[in-house]
């Protein structure tokens, strides 16, 4: 959920939507939209930008330029503070691409608006009502949290639609969303709680369970890590780690890879890696051996409740690992601590004072635990866990929903878990038995927080959401590539869950056809 997620954005849209796009005849001049009257809206810039090299705004604007095709470049805010830009190209294939943020936000996704642009559509994004210069944004700042939990969004998406019936003279003839992390949150909230927004919606890796994840994995990471000095595990033991659960479970699907196909079935005991005199730098301490049960297993009450579910084995190593989300560079610079402690810190708690390990888990008599403290103040606003998605469905909605199988960040066991819901409260009461009409999850084996990680990791949701929206094709797999120094060297389908990848016994194991998606082995 960093930052650095708005530019995993890139990866799964790697294959290009081949298709015409038409030149709006409708089109007004790009600069008379500075005019528009809008409720509650601002335009502040309306600039035509030319096919070529194209300097990103925002932070990170000195980078090398983009090239980008000519389009209307509209910047505007609308109140109270959440602004937003949508790009308007010459060349529109008439639909509409929204893109969502990562971590807290405080940035419009420039980055993410490519792709969609190059592909013809009209986009947007918004920083979703504040800044992230300053980690005290939120403090005595309500409308800015209620902005960032799920209003941007939505009135982003209302003035974006607004601009491009004024340029294009037409409405889009499909809207969607896209996003991952803060993303699929934002993409779950539309779902749920603005379901006209939307046609189609890409939820990735979802943060929709809000302030479970906060408390449950941030701040549970980062105590079982942190709160006694001697369980910090050094980067160091990743790779040590890393290689003994893979010694332990890779095979398990059949095939020898490097990737577990469902970590769920992975028992590994890291036990099996304790140091047998004090500490050594390929075993783990006793500590550490606790804290790397506690990461497997998630948070707990004492009376074994789940507060979240813990992160999977596998894929420890690498960039986008245990090193970054889990250990950090040294105690304190993990992205799990980054991440949730600024926000508990001056969101739920505020109180630029509060210590991470002062919080509590479980209840004392009559009192509520801290975990309920946080749900009951910021679960109404935050948490989209509802499984209520019939309005979304009758708006003719589809939603596509992916994680990273190996995500060190945000689990996909809580993917599954939402899935699930969603399924069992459909088939209730008369309702619809079968939610596969308009609704998919794809895990995607050895991924991590949205991109990276051993796995086949790019993939084109856009396009399989393009087609069923438009066309009505149902996405029954979806191509993953993995890729080193640029080049494909292995393909794997992506199966709708409860599906899974099975190699048919014969032909390499790094091509996609020599794969069926099947129900899972008993």
């Amino acid at each position: 959920m960093a930052h650095r997620a708005i530019s995993h954005f890139l990866p799964v849209f790697l294959l290009a939507l081949v298709g015409a796009v038409i030149p709006a005849a409708a089109q007004q001049p790009c600069e008379s939209l500075t005019s528009l009257d809008l409720p509650g809206v601002k335009i502040t810039l309306a600039a035509a930008v030319p096919t070529g090299p194209f300097v990103l705004p925002g932070p990170g604007s000195n980078a090398d330029p983009v090239t980008v095709p000519a389009f209307c470049r509209v910047v505007g805010v609308v109140k109270p503070e959440v602004n937003f830009e949508v790009w308007l190209p010459v060349n529109w294939n008439k639909k509409f691409l929204a893109v969502g943020n990562g971590g807290l936000a405080g940035n419009i996704s420039y980055r993410a608006m490519l792709v969609p642009l190059e592909r013809g559509y009209a986009t947007g994004s918004t920083d979703t009502g504040h800044t992230a210069k300053e980690e005290t944004w939120a403090l005595g700042h309500m409308q800015r949290v209620i902005d960032f939990a799920h209003r941007a969004i939505h009135v982003m998406t209302q003035a974006d639609k607004a601009v491009i019936q004024a340029f294009y003279g037409a409405a889009p003839a499909h809207s969607y969303f896209q996003g991952c992390s803060q993303g699929g949150q934002e993409a779950l909230t539309e779902a749920q709680r603005y379901p006209r927004d939307y046609e189609g919606i890409i939820a990735g890796d979802p943060a929709n369970y809000w302030t479970h994840l906060y408390t449950g994995a941030h701040l549970w990471v980062t105590q079982a890590t942190q709160k006694d000095p001697a369980s910090y595990i050094p980067t160091s033991k990743i790779a040590v780690l890393a290689e003994a659960v893979n010694s332990a479970c890779d095979a398990l699907d059949g095939i020898k890879d490097g990737i577990l196909n469902d970590p769920r079935r992975c028992h590994f005991d890291p036990s099996t890696l304790l140091c047998k005199n004090g500490d050594a730098p390929n075993c783990l301490s006793a500590p550490q051996v606790e804290a790397v049960n506690k990461i497997y297993q998630g948070a707990r009450t004492s009376d074994g409740r789940q507060v979240f579910p813990g992160i999977l084995p596998g894929a420890e190593d690498g960039p986008g690992g245990w090193a970054f989300w889990i250990t950090g560079s040294e105690p304190g610079k993990a992205g799990h601590t980054n991440l949730g402690m600024p926000f508990l810190r001056y969101v739920a708690f505020e109180d630029p004072a509060w210590d991470f390990r002062t919080f509590s888990f479980e209840q004392k008599p009559g009192f509520d635990s801290d975990v309920e403290f946080v749900d009951n103040k910021l679960g109404p606003i935050f948490n989209n866990i509802n499984p209520d998605l019939r309005a979304f469905q009758a708006n003719g909605g589809k939603l596509i929903q992916y994680h990273g199988f190996n995500d060190p960040d945000i689990s996909p066991l809580n993917s599954i878990n939402y899935y699930q819901s969603v399924a069992e409260f459909m088939s209730r009461d008369g309702g619809q038995s079968d939610i596969r009409s308009f609704y998919r999850l794809f895990l995607v084996p050895g991924m991590q927080h949205c991109t990276g990680g051993p796995g086949p990791t790019h993939f084109d949701m856009i396009d399989a959401l393009d087609q069923w929206v438009g066309q009505g094709k149902v996405p029954e797999q979806i191509i993953a590539s993995h890729l080193t120094k640029g080049a494909v060297d292995r393909t794997r389908p992506l199966c709708p869950y409860p599906l899974e990848a099975h190699w048919k016994g014969n032909g390499s194991t790094d091509d996609a056809q020599n794969f069926v998606c099947a129900a899972p082995s008993p």
